[in-house]
C-alpha cells in the first residue's frame, strides 16, 4: 500500500479524487472495509500509521548463505581517522571524502567495514568516488558489493549477452569494455550490427569509438560522412580529425596548404593567408559549413576557421616550417589575428594540445592589456594545461601584480576554473598576498567576491602540510578582518581537516 497515496487523496477529498480499484482490492486484503469512501480511506490511515509505527517483518530467507571471505591480515585505519571519515560523511563532503580514500591508499590501510554500506550507497551515484574507492575497497568490500545487485553494478563486467539482449545503455557499456581491451574487435561488431541500429542508438554507439581511436577506424567513420543523418556525419567527422593520420585529415591538410604561406620579406617572416573562394561538395562532407560565422568574420573566413580548428597543429609544421613558439607571433601580426588566435585556440582544445594551449595562456596572461587579447578568453584551454605548466602559469602571474588577481583577468580564472593541485610556490604566494593585501591601506572588508571563491578552492587544493604555516600571521585585530573572517576561516577549516586526516592515517591503532 502506498502511504503518499493513501495521504493524497486524504488531502484532496474523496469528492474530487477516485480511489483506484487496485487500492481497494489492497485494501480489502487487509480487511480494510467501508461503503463509505471518505470512512474508507480513514481507517486505511488509522491502520497504515500503526503499521508503519510498527513496521514491517522481514522475509525468511531460504536461500543459501554466501561464502565468507578468506581471513586476511589487514591493517584499518586508526580511530581518529574513522572518527574524521564519519565527519566527512556526515556532512556529505565529496571531494574530501575523495581525497581521504586517495591517502588511504597511499598508506596502505583499510576502510572500517561499518562505512562500507554508505561510502558504496554514495559511488553509485558519484562515479568519481567509485574510482577512489575501486583501489582500496579490499576483499571485504567486494564481497559485501556481491550481496546488494545495486552495488554489485560498480565492479559489472558486461559481456556478450548485453551487447545482443541489453538496451542501448548496456550494450554501450559492453562496447566501451571491448574498445578497452581490443578496439579493433569492438569496431568489428559495430560494423557488424551497424545496418540494423536506428539513428537513436547509433549515436550513442558512435561516441564510444573515442576511446582507442586509431587509424584502424578510417575507414568505417569515413563511410559515416556519407550518412542521412546530420548528428551521425558531425560525429564522425569530429572523431576522424582526431586521428593524426586519417584521410580526413589529409584533405584538410591539403586545402590549408592553398590558402596558408609564410613568406621572408625584409628578412622577416610573415605569414600570408587566403581566404577560401567557398565550399564544394568534399568539404560540405567534411562538416565544413557554408552559412556559418565565427569570430566576428564573414562566411569564407569562417570556413577558412573550420578547417583551422579540426586540423591537429602539429600539421602546422609541415604547412609552415615553423615551430609553434615561432607561428605564434606571426598569427599576432596577422591582419586575421583575432579569428587566427581563436581558432588555433579551439583546435588546441580539440586536440588536448598541451603546447599550443601553454603558449597561448602565456600571451593572453602579459598580453590582457592589448586591444587584441581583450575581448579573447581561451578558457578552454585551462583543462589542457598539464602541471608543471599551470604551476608556471600561475606563480608567474603573481610576480606580476602587486597583491591579488582583479576579477575576470587571467589569473582569476586560472585559480578558478584549473582543476589541478596547487603546489607550495602558489599555495604560498595567493596566502601570503592575500595576508599583505588585509594589512595594507587598500584591504576592504567587502566585496572582492571572486578572491573569496578562490579562497574556497585553495582550502582544498593547497598541499595540507603547509597548514601550520598559513594558519599562522593573520592580521585578526585589524577592523578589515570582520569582513573577511568567515571566508578566511572556512578555507582554513578545510584546510586543516585535510592535515589532521593525512596526519591521522598515518598512525597505527
Amino acid at each position: 500500500m502506498n502511504w503518499k497515496t493513501l495521504v493524497k487523496i486524504g488531502l484532496i477529498g474523496t469528492d474530487r479524487s477516485k480511489i483506484s480499484e487496485e487500492m481497494l482490492h489492497k485494501l480489502e486484503e487487509m480487511g480494510i472495509k467501508d461503503e463509505d469512501p471518505a470512512r474508507l480511506i480513514l481507517k486505511a490511515a488509522s491502520t497504515l500509521s500503526m503499521m508503519r509505527k510498527a513496521g514491517v517483518q522481514p522475509k525468511n530467507f531460504e536461500g543459501d548463505l554466501p561464502l565468507a571471505t578468506e581471513k586476511h591480515q589487514t591493517t584499518i585505519c586508526s580511530k581518529r581517522a574513522i572518527q574524521y571519515l564519519n565527519m566527512i560523511l556526515k556532512r556529505n563532503d565529496l571531494p574530501i571524502l575523495i581525497e581521504f580514500l586517495a591517502i588511504l591508499k597511499k598508506y596502505n590501510k583499510s576502510l572500517p567495514p561499518e562505512s562500507l554500506p554508505l561510502i558504496l550507497n554514495k559511488a553509485v551515484k558519484t562515479p568519481s568516488i567509485w574510482e577512489a574507492l575501486n583501489p582500496v575497497i579490499g576483499d571485504r568490500g567486494r564481497w559485501l558489493m556481491a550481496q546488494n545487485p545495486n552495488w554489485s553494478i560498480l565492479n559489472y563486467t558486461p559481456t556478450l549477452d548485453d551487447w545482443e539482449n541489453g538496451d542501448t545503455a548496456k550494450r554501450a557499456a559492453y562496447l566501451r569494455y571491448q574498445r578497452s581491451i581490443n578496439p579493433t574487435h569492438a569496431l568489428s561488431i559495430l560494423e557488424e550490427t551497424w545496418p540494423q541500429e536506428n539513428t537513436i542508438v547509433r549515436k550513442k554507439l558512435l561516441d564510444v569509438l573515442a576511446i582507442g581511436l586509431s587509424k584502424t577506424d578510417d575507414i568505417f567513420l569515413s563511410a559515416r560522412l556519407e550518412e542521412k543523418q546530420k548528428n551521425i556525419r558531425e560525429k564522425a567527422a569530429n572523431l576522424l580529425s582526431k586521428i593524426p593520420a586519417s584521410s580526413y585529415n589529409q584533405r584538410m591538410l591539403a586545402r590549408l596548404k592553398k590558402l596558408v604561406k609564410v613568406k621572408n620579406i625584409n628578412k622577416k617572416s610573415v605569414l600570408e593567408i587566403k581566404i577560401p573562394k567557398g565550399v564544394d561538395d568534399t568539404m560540405i562532407k567534411d562538416g565544413i559549413k557554408a552559412s556559418l560565422q565565427l569570430y566576428r568574420s564573414g562566411n569564407k573566413a569562417s570556413q577558412l576557421a573550420q578547417m583551422i580548428h579540426k586540423l591537429p597543429l602539429d600539421y602546422w609544421n609541415d604547412l609552415t616550417g615553423l615551430s609553434p613558439s615561432e607561428l605564434l607571433p606571426l598569427f599576432i601580426e596577422n591582419e586575421y589575428a583575432y579569428l587566427l588566435l581563436n581558432s588555433v585556440s579551439d583546435a588546441a582544445a580539440h586536440h588536448n594540445d598541451e603546447e599550443w594551449s601553454k603558449l597561448i595562456l602565456e600571451k593572453w596572461l602579459t598580453k590582457k592589456e592589448d586591444k587584441l587579447w581583450q575581448n579573447f578568453a581561451p578558457l578552454q584551454l585551462i583543462s589542457v594545461l598539464n602541471q608543471d605548466a599551470y604551476d608556471q602559469l600561475t606563480v608567474t602571474g603573481f610576480k606580476n601584480i602587486k597583491f591579488l588577481p582583479a576579477e575576470n583577468t587571467p589569473l582569476d580564472f586560472l585559480l578558478q576554473q584549473g582543476k589541478h593541485e596547487w603546489k607550495e610556490a602558489l599555495s604560498l604566494s595567493f596566502f601570503d598576498r592575500l595576508k599583505s593585501w588585509l594589512n595594507s591601506s587598500e584591504a576592504t572588508h567587502w566585496g572582492d567576491w571572486h578572491i573569496r571563491k578562490i579562497l574556497s578552492i585553495a582550502g582544498l587544493r593547497v598541499p595540507s602540510y603547509l597548514y601550520p604555516k598559513i594558519s599562522k600571521g593573520w592580521p585578526e585585530h585589524l577592523p578589515v578582518w570582520s569582513g573577511w573572517e568567515r571566508d578566511i576561516s572556512g578555507s582554513l577549516t578545510s584546510l586543516e581537516l585535510r592535515y589532521k586526516i593525512e596526519k591521522a592515517l598515518k598512525e597505527n591503532q
